[in-house]
């Protein structure tokens, strides 16, 4: 009997050596493993979409240039899991990467909604994660400290500046008193956007008509086009997810808004998204994270902006790369930076190699020097742009690139939209 326990308690400290060390196991593999949870299906497919095809060209490109990692030459294994778009199976699914599936490294991407819990896990399991696709302020301000995440994507302050500029060429100038009618839900992304936004309206002198945030997921929304109507608003700004974006400003037009600009961030980043809307999209305005005429080139795979939107175009009926998909494709050049400078799966290496990184990559320069509450991010690229008309085809025009002048305009400001004031 001693001697059978004896032997189980040998067992358990293995197993627990085994679990506390995460990918040792892995480490003779032929394959690093990377977490991915895509929103492939749900209200936010529209970001998750050109996932699959954006792996395929890392698996592919990383089969022919190996990295050798703990003395192999080791190839990319991407466990790719949909969330459905619920916050919840984010949680589930990145334990089980973690738990089941070993990975070496977390990729958090697609919205706050999908990063935050994706970050969260990885923090609580101390797993290396380059997150992306996520304001810095939300994703900031989940927890106290991060020690295993980087953020790479924009922060609010800047979208703010971002829009200020569109609603500039609408005629409504800071200090104009232009009335500012703000969309936002009560989560994390919508809360962030709404403090920075009343804040930042106020200081430039705009009048905000703010109508509080409203729960995700509502369908009426009579109150807020009321309101909206009642205080003759000359802005719509904010952001949402499409279901509820389509639900208000149905209601608001409905209800008699007429406005001079529309400035929305997620809900209108896509032209399926968009053109949703029918003419009511014509004239929307919305933040321009990336675009084919960008002028930025992979210092990894040597593909250009315009190259890889030719190449997705191949691959889908002529179809433009969506934006978050060239954020997808960066948090893979990341990946692979990271573990060719880390030259190890473990996790302390891994995690060292994502803060040194200093790279060129599709969606502009990364390097993770700048630091809000406990998280290190990059700042990325932002400009502003608006649908447009061209041919009968929605076209998303860049109008505005203050923040960043390396961008070059494509396009002049429409002043005729569906909601337009008379």
């Amino acid at each position: 009997m001693k001697k059978g326990l004896l032997i189980s308690i040998l067992l358990a400290m293995i197993f627990l050596l085994a679990a506390c060390s995460g990918n040792t196991a892995d480490q003779g593999s032929g394959t690093i493993r990377i977490g991915y949870v895509n929103p492939t299906t749900g209200a936010l497919a529209g970001n998750g979409e050109g996932c699959d095809w954006v792996v395929k060209q890392f698996t592919d490109y990383v089969k022919e240039h190996p990295i050798t990692v703990d003395g192999k030459e080791k190839t990319f294994e991407i466990i790719v899991y949909d969330s459905t778009s619920d916050q919840n199976k984010c949680t589930e699914l990145a334990q089980k990467l973690i738990e089941e599936d070993h990975v070496d490294l977390m990729i958090a991407i697609q919205t706050p909604n999908t990063v935050i819990p994706v970050a969260q896990v990885a923090e609580r399991y101390g797993v290396p994660c380059i997150a992306t696709q996520s304001p810095v302020d939300p994703l900031a301000q989940s927890l106290d400290q991060f020690n295993w995440t980087f953020n790479s994507f924009y922060t609010l302050d800047q979208v703010y500046e971002s829009q200020r500029a569109l609603w500039q060429k609408a005629g409504h100038a800071p200090g104009s008193g232009a009335k500012v009618g703000l969309l936002f839900a009560n989560d994390a992304d919508g809360t962030a956007w709404h403090d920075i936004f009343v804040r930042r309206l106020a200081e430039d002198g705009y009048t905000v008509v703010d109508p509080g945030q409203y729960p995700s997921r509502t369908t009426d929304f009579t109150n807020v086009a009321n309101q909206f109507r009642a205080e003759e608003i000359d802005v719509i700004a904010g952001t949402n997810i499409p279901p509820d974006f389509m639900n208000a400003y149905h209601a608001i037009i409905s209800a008699g808004v007429r406005v001079d600009c529309v400035t929305m961030g997620k809900c209108c980043l896509l032209a399926s998204d968009v053109e949703a809307l029918g003419e009511l999209a014509d004239g929307i305005m919305t933040q321009v994270w990336w675009a084919p005429t960008n002028p930025y080139t992979s210092e990894l795979t040597g593909v250009s902006c315009a190259e890889i939107d030719r190449l997705y175009a191949a691959d889908h009926n002529g179809r433009t790369m969506p934006q978050p998909a060239a954020y997808a494709y960066e948090a893979l050049e990341l990946a692979v930076h990271t573990f060719r400078k880390a030259g190890t799966t473990k996790r302390e290496a891994v995690r060292d190699a994502i803060a040194s990184l200093d790279v060129m990559t599709l969606v502009g320069p990364v390097k993770y020097t700048e630091k809000m509450h406990g998280l290190t991010y990059s700042p990325t690229v932002l400009t502003g742009g608006q649908w447009q008309r061209e041919n009968g085809e929605l076209v998303l025009k860049i109008l505005d690139n203050s923040l960043y002048p390396e961008v070059p305009i494509t396009g002049e400001y429409w002043p005729y939209n569906a909601t337009m004031k008379e």
